[in-house]
């Protein structure tokens, strides 16, 4: 392996031959094609991240990034058209896209659907097809052929961006759309009325507004007479004029409306409007470069635009300014550097600078980049081609051949100054010598050597008898090598000007030529593909020792490092191959450019390479060296860059004479200055004084107004601790009286908890014996059904044994013919066997005779193709001579012209630069005086003001708690208004539930009459044992569910009985501790919400006596002031509108109004209170067993009309303490509806945690009794068992409850 490796450093180009070849990416950097690789650069840190292409294919054709900025696609030109899908975070490749249904070597045009999932490329000549790929999967989703019979080119494909299932493609005269459908693409028919689609040239998919759920499926559609059409679906909607006639090439959406690129580079942008979609708001020009603006793209935040031109360059338009710009102005800023729009014809690296000299013949231009700052330090055009450039060691010369003579250089600061023309027409070569005091120029095939610093001729060099491709310096200066298309390679000796070594090989034209440090081994290589090393031998001359075949590919420049540790050499693809040195045939290699290396250079420090190709760009390498330590020491010996530029003297005394001018001009407006400034300050001191008083007078009346303010509430505070003392004190008196009434209730509940215990143990005792008659019929049944089996069992053997018989006579059968049929095959696979063996060798003495035929053939093939080849030769060098005497001509009389146009354009551009400098002078001053007199304006007026605004602050903040207090009063008022509403509510909840409970008891009765009825049926039957079974079956089944004939219920009676108890006294235990924790929850509570109402009634009447003493303030003539008022406790009242005893008399009646609508809230709390207690008291059953229980007879515990039947209790199922919440307004989870209970009968219980009130209004609400839990769970109750226990026992309407608050209790 070589001791150095290349890594890519920089790329000075564009290309504008790839397909939508701009974008951007999600962090801001612009993504484009450079060579063979995409470069994502960032404008403002001027970096570049490159992804390379792939070695093997042909170049780039297209890009495309996801609509989310997180894919990227490449299309890439190969023997199978590929394309690489690249994530744009990581950089990294994630799939290769690689098929044969393009029907092509190349895709044009691609593009991603709105999820990024599915990706469309239409395919190039030529069948132009069009592929859709799912490329997670790798896999070809449809194909479908979009051009016509003729077979014309297409050039673009676009997925809409709302549901992905409109596909638009474009071509020339051609436009179509395609439905995604799940049998793949299928053609719909736009829509277009009179307009010609064949006239389509650009298109664009509008993105939905964000946030909105609807999916217009908008397309712009740029036309090539400058309209632009847009179609929503397959309709069109409306169409828009550019106003130029130039034809629209590109089009850009974006959430403000869409920006087109035309022809000419002209950029228009229209804007949205609700009456017609959008409409053309200005258009700018892009000065200097009149052609196709090819692509745009916008950036993700919408504040910039790229556009890319047909000449390789790209430009930048800041969208967010854009409406304050003159469009008669160049408003487009270089994306950044400007780059050569054709073939590098010229390319030399300086030693003292970091500067790189490049040329091009296409767009006549010498440009110098500066390649550690990565920018374009100098740029000049030219009338004539330029074919070779060379730089001077210090960076200060230039030596440019143009068509007609070669000029030598110097580099101003902002321009090339020729120094000395030279009589050498079309200079295809030339170099400075190492030290640079020589410099060597080619002139067809003679080698002139010139003295840099008096451009004397030292001497010609002739021995060549074709054109001179290649020269190069010794690194003492001291000899010349040369190699031209004749084979030769010369060495010369410069002191006499003889050849030392040469070599000659017909044939072979060469391409490059280098030499080692010393000189004793030179490189060429040329048309014969390999790079060839020749050696002087004493006695034999200069020989080929050695030759590095290539691998069939054209080599066409070479470089060495000084140290010779590795060759580089640059290839006809574009490609850069890393040569082990001593030359082995080794070699490592990247493709950087997209067309063959024109020039490559190397560095006088070893640490760069550089490559310029036909493809327009620059490529800048850095070569590493893999030995540190070496690396480290040449860093540290390595000398800084020069800094210096050259200037004419006449530039310096004319900006020094313009310096004179400007300071004189200065000292005259500095006097105006000042005496304006006296004059405004004299104003400026009267307004201040008049604006000093009237802030003195507004704090004072703010001052006197809120002293009143904190008297009057000074004032009410004391009348309200009062009020509220006494409201504690009857609160207090009403909690000790519900103390007592609950104590009362609590002995009578556990009195018949005690009478429910013994009726329990009665129907326990029952159910045993109906459990043990139960158990006998069941095993009976079970007996009969055991027999049934048996007897069907012996049936089914018997059938198996005639089967198993049956099955062996077939086995038998099938062996035998099975037998007979591999017999037959046998025999025809021998007979097929010998005809084809023949057949075979009769093929194989056919194939021997043809190879012997063609191999003959091949060698007549080989001797034409030489033939052809050396004709070929000849006709190319004799159509070179014949262009180079047409270019002599035509550069001749182009000359003329362009010497006149050129002195009367730059008399014309001087006058107008100095007119517009005058005004741009005229203007400066007067903004300069203007901005002095304000500038002490300001100052002054600042310290005159601080004191007063520190004032005004005061008073603000003042105001602003003033305001924060009155809108706590209003939020107040709300809450109460909240409040009342809410008891609304709950009373309409209430009366449903009441209605729902009246229901359950109908259907209750309803169904008890039925059961009674069916019950005295079967008593009829007592005699009769069958049909009294058969009787007891059938009420079973319609009253308890179908009869199941399973296994007889397990479980031991008596401890389900135990286990029933012992949930029992725990039930009552925890609601003995709820009952006591909820009485004080209760007390707390009650006590709580009437120090809230009381705060609250307080502060309504402060606000109102409040706004009712601003308004009376605002009417009256004197400011704030007032005194102690009536006697029962308001505050004084602002003067101004009435007597004392009228603003008395209005508080009375506003106190009495408050006092008669806390009354009648207060009565209606205790409505609805007491209704919530009457609820309260239904009685909630216990949770029910997984399984039923049958029917107990003669059951007598209660009256017959409220019986029911009973439910088996699991013994396996504990229900928690908690059991008892449901769901709103009815009963538990999982629990029975309450037993029916005639009107005046028991009805404890307790409201539904989970209803209408929630958990916080169940506990509010009262505790959970003991006694009503179980009643439920044991069913009805005798009515004589509920005496003294009704909802009026609640306190909700008896004599204790008055004067009792409920709304507290609800809030």
């Amino acid at each position: 392996m070589a001791t150095s490796t290349l890594a890519p450093r920089f790329i000075f180009g564009f290309r504008a031959d790839v397909k939508d070849n701009v974008h951007y990416a999600e962090d801001g950097s612009v993504v484009y094609p450079a060579g063979h690789n995409i470069v994502l650069y960032s404008p403002d840190t001027r970096t570049q991240r490159l992804i390379p292409g792939t070695l093997e294919s042909e170049g780039i054709t297209a890009i495309c990034v996801s609509a989310n900025k997180k894919l990227m696609a490449v299309a890439e030109r190969s023997d199978k058209a590929m394309i690489s899908v690249y994530d744009m975070q990581t950089l990294k490749r994630r799939k290769v896209l690689v098929s044969g249904d393009a029907g092509s070597k190349e895709y044009v045009s691609l593009s991603f659907s709105g999820d990024g999932k599915t990706l469309i490329a239409q395919g190039g000549a030529p069948e132009w097809n069009l592929v859709q790929w799912v490329w997670e999967k790798s896999k070809v989703g449809s194909v479908v052929k979009t051009t016509n019979q003729q077979g014309v080119p297409m050039f673009g494909c676009a997925f809409s961006p709302g549901d992905s299932a409109l596909v638009s493609v474009i071509g020339q005269g051609i436009f179509k759309l395609f439905r995604n459908a799940d049998a793949g693409l299928k053609p719909v028919n736009p829509v277009m009325g009179k307009r010609d689609p064949g006239l389509a040239s650009c298109q664009c998919w509008v993105p939905d507004p964000s946030g909105s759920n609807e999916q217009r499926e908008r397309l712009l559609l740029g036309m090539s007479d400058g309209e632009v059409l847009l179609l929503e679906g397959t309709d069109m909607k409306a169409a828009f004029s550019c106003d130029n006639g130039l034809p629209a090439v590109s089009i850009a959406a974006y959430s403000k409306g869409f920006v087109v690129g035309q022809d000419g580079g002209v950029v228009t942008i229209f804007e949205r409007d609700e009456k017609e979609f959008y409409r053309r708001a200005r258009a700018f020009n892009i000065e200097g470069n009149a052609c196709k603006v090819l692509n745009l793209a916008i950036s993700p935040n919408e504040e910039h635009l790229v556009a890319s031109l047909e000449n390789n360059q790209a430009f930048t338009l800041l969208l967010s300014n854009q409406e304050i710009m003159k469009q008669d102005e160049m408003n487009f800023e270089v994306l950044g550097t400007p780059n050569h729009a054709g073939p590098i014809t010229g390319l030399d690296v300086c030693v003292r600078k970091a500067l790189i000299a490049s040329c091009c013949s296409t767009d006549r231009s010498v440009r110098l980049w500066n390649w550690a700052e990565r920018t374009c330090e100098l740029y000049r055009t030219f009338a004539d081609e330029i074919f070779s450039i060379a730089i001077h060691p210090t960076g200060l010369q230039v030596l440019v051949g143009f068509a007609d003579k070669l000029r030598l250089m110097a580099v101003l600061m902002e321009d090339l100054k020729v120094v000395k023309e030279l009589g050498i027409k079309g200079c295809r070569e030339c170099c400075f010598s190492t030290g640079g005091q020589y410099f060597a120029a080619v002139n067809g095939t003679t080698i002139s050597i010139y003295n840099t610093y008096t451009c004397e001729n030292v001497g010609n060099l002739r021995g060549h008898n074709g054109k001179v491709r290649s020269v190069a310096w010794s690194p003492d200066d001291s000899k010349l090598i040369s190699a031209g298309m004749d084979g030769a390679v010369y060495e010369w000796k410069l002191k006499d000007l003889k050849r030392e070594k040469e070599h000659v090989l017909k044939g072979c034209a060469y391409a490059s030529v280098l030499a080692t440090p010393d000189c004793k081994l030179l490189y060429a290589t040329g048309t014969d593909k390999k790079i060839k090393e020749f050696e002087d031998s004493t006695g034999t001359g200069t020989t080929i020792s050695k030759e590095i075949d290539t691998g069939g590919v054209n080599l066409t420049q070479l470089a060495l490092l000084p140290n010779a540790r590795v060759m580089f050499a640059a290839t006809e693809a574009g490609g850069l191959r890393t040569y082990k040195y001593p030359l082995t045939g080794e070699f490592q290699e990247a493709k950087c450019h997209a067309a063959p290396v024109s020039r490559l250079r190397v560095s006088w420090d070893e640490s760069l390479l550089v490559s310029g190709g036909e493809d327009g760009s620059v490529f800048v390498w850095e070569v590493r060296d893999k030995d540190a330590r070496a690396a480290a020491r040449r860093e540290q010996e390595k000398l800084e860059y020069a800094v210096e530029v050259l200037v004419t003297r006449s530039e310096l005394d004319e900006k020094r004479s313009r310096m004179a001018e400007l300071e004189q001009q200065v000292a005259e407006l500095t006097m105006q200055t000042e005496y304006q400034l006296r004059l405004k300050d004299l104003h400026l001191q009267e307004r201040v004084k008049e604006l000093t008083d009237k802030f003195s007078s507004d704090a004072e009346a703010d001052r006197q107004k809120f002293e009143a303010l904190l008297a009057e509430k000074n004032e009410m505070e004391m009348e309200y601790e009062d009020k509220l003392k006494q409201a504690e004190e009857r609160s207090q008196a009403q909690l000790q009286a519900l103390d007592t009434q609950y104590q009362a209730k609590i002995m009578a509940e556990v009195e018949r908890y005690q009478a429910l215990m013994q009726e329990k143990e009665l129907l326990a005792e029952r159910w045993d014996e109906q459990n043990s008659l139960l158990v006998e019929s069941h095993e009976r049944v079970i007996a009969e059904l055991t027999e049934d089996y048996e007897a069907k069992l012996a049936e089914e053997a018997l059938k198996i044994e005639a089967l198993q018989a049956e099955k062996a006579e077939l086995e038998r059968e099938f062996e035998e013919i099975k037998k007979q049929l591999e017999e037959d095959a046998d025999r025809e696979i021998e007979e097929t066997k010998e005809k084809y063996e023949q057949k075979l060798q009769t093929e194989r003495e056919t194939s021997l005779r043809l190879k012997g035929e063609n191999g003959i053939m091949r060698k007549k093939f080989n001797n034409l193709q030489k033939d052809i080849e050396v004709c070929n030769t000849q006709i190319k060098e004799l159509y070179e001579q014949k262009k180079e005497l047409y270019a002599t001509i035509a550069s001749l009389e182009k000359d003329i012209a362009s010497l006149k146009r050129e002195i009367r354009e730059r008399d014309e551009t001087i006058g107008d630069k100095e007119r517009r400098i005058y005004d741009l002078k005229k203007k400066n001053q007067e903004l300069e005086k203007f901005k002095f007199v304000l500038d002490y304006k300001i100052k002054e007026l600042k310290k005159q003001i601080e004191p007063k605004d520190l004032e005004i602050s005061e008073m603000k903040e003042q105001i602003k708690e003033m305001d924060g207090e009155l809108e706590r009063y209003h939020k107040t008022n709300a809450n109460l208004d909240l409040t009342i509403s809410n008891m609304h509510l709950k009373q309409t909840g209430l009366a449903n539930e009441v209605t729902d409970q009246r229901r359950e008891k109908q259907d209750a009765f309803a169904l008890m009459r039925r059961f009674q009825h069916d019950l005295q049926e079967v008593v009829g039957f007592l005699q009769e044992p069958k049909v009294l079974k058969e009787k007891v079956k059938w009420l079973y089944q319609k009253h308890c569910g179908e009869l199941q004939t399973g296994p007889a219920e397990d479980g031991d009676v008596e401890r389900e009985a135990a286990r029933q108890r012992e949930y029992l006294e725990k039930t009552v235990d925890s609601l003995k501790r709820k009952l006591a924790k909820d009485s004080e929850l209760h007390r707390t509570d009650n006590l709580r919400i009437m120090q809230e109402n009381t705060a609250l009634i307080k502060e309504i009447n402060e606000l109102r006596r409040e706004i009712k003493a601003l308004k009376g303030g605002g009417l009256g003539a004197g400011g704030l002031g007032g005194k102690p008022g009536s006697a029962n406790g308001t505050g004084g009242r602002p003067g101004g509108r009435g007597s004392p005893d009228a603003v008395a008399q209005e508080l009375r009646r506003e106190l009495d109004m408050q006092r008669d609508l806390i009354a009648r809230l207060r009565e209606e709390m205790m409505v609805k209170e007491a209704r919530i207690k009457q609820l309260e008291a239904m009685v909630v059953p216990r949770p029910i067993s997984r399984e039923r229980l049958p029917p107990m007879e003669g059951f007598s515990g209660a009256p017959q009309h409220q019986q029911h039947p009973m439910h088996m209790v699991s013994s396996s199922y504990a229900p928690p303490t908690g059991v008892l919440a449901g769901g709103a307004g009815g009963p538990p989870v999982g629990l029975p509806p309450p037993s029916p209970q005639p009107p005046g009968s028991a009805g404890g219980g307790v409201r539904d945690s989970g209803g209408a009130g929630g958990p916080a209004a169940a506990v509010n609400s009262g505790a959970v009794l003991a006694g009503a839990a179980i009643a439920a769970s044991m069913g009805p109750v005798p009515e004589d068992s509920g005496e003294g226990y009704d909802g009026g026992a609640y306190g909700g309407g008896g004599e204790e409850g008055e004067g009792f608050e409920p709304e507290g209790e609800l809030a």
